[in-house]
């Protein structure tokens, strides 16, 4: 019976050095420029966009993965699906202009809205006043970064591209940032900043990286065969990080794009 999603979450990239550094650091979140930001719960024509931090795997098989590969690169690691739910890694709501959801949560900004300033005209405790984790108003900004367009725009590599992006299967880590850990959210302009953008990004990697085991791995993927060799040399060299018995169950998970597009 043909599978429809894997068990496995993969996480793709352009370069062997960035599996490397996985490999060695965990995920590290970046920030990536969104299209649904806060705008969602107030304005259903706002297509004002927001960059949110974020590590991004699929759940896509390995048998409907040739677009991914050609798209995002060909490089990549497969970690179990049960590790992702632990560090709670989910699945995207994808929805599009007439989708009922959006009525939904307009209501709910609106309701939230009203009632922050209620409670500023009142003398009450202000919205804007309360520890972040216990603020509506951030759980609005939290969960917008749950949500994807049916399809639309995505900027990749300075350049918009068009994307039907609910055939991604896309999972995704957004850690939750407080004020004082830097920055949020980025506007669109501090984004395209690259000053900025690297200075954001640092800041949330030293502090947000997420970790794995290496029985969490079931796939190591690089782009050729011949490029095995270099990974074994560098998993030998991560002694200090994994145990012998590690390292070597761990090279028998590297398997090749070319193997997967002419195997599976």
């Amino acid at each position: 019976m043909s599978v429809i999603s894997s068990n496995t979450l993969f996480h793709f990239t352009n370069s062997a050095e960035r599996i490397i550094s996985i490999l060695k650091n965990g995920f590290a979140p970046k920030f990536c420029l969104e299209e649904l930001g806060y705008d969602l719960f107030f304005s259903k024509d706002s297509k004002s966009e927001s960059a949110v931090p974020m590590t991004c795997f699929c759940d896509l098989p390995l048998s409907k993965i040739d677009r991914h590969l050609q798209f995002y690169g060909s490089y990549g690691i497969g970690l179990s699906k049960d590790w992702g739910k632990k560090n709670g890694l989910t699945p995207l709501t994808y929805i599009h202009d007439n989708s009922t959801q959006i009525k939904y949560l307009m209501q709910l900004g609106q309701l939230i809205g009203g009632a922050s300033a209620t409670a500023t005209a009142s003398g009450s405790t202000a919205f804007k006043d309360l520890p972040m984790e216990e603020n509506p108003l951030v759980a609005l900004f939290e969960l917008s970064g749950f949500y994807k367009p049916y399809s639309g725009q995505m900027w990749r590599i300075n350049t918009y591209v068009d994307k039907r992006f609910y055939d991604e299967r896309e999972w995704r880590y957004v850690p939750f940032l407080k004020v004082e850990d830097g920055h949020y959210r980025l506007t669109k302009e501090e984004f395209l900043n690259d000053i900025k953008r690297a200075s954001a990004n640092d800041t949330i990697a030293k502090d947000f990286s997420l970790k794995f085991k290496s029985e969490d791995v079931k796939y190591i993927i690089v782009n050729k065969e011949n490029e095995m060799i270099a990974l074994f040399d560098a998993l030998d060299s991560m002694k200090g990080l994994y145990t012998s018995d590690e390292i070597k169950i761990l090279k028998t998970k590297i398997i090749s794009s070319e193997q997967i597009l002419e195997d599976f």
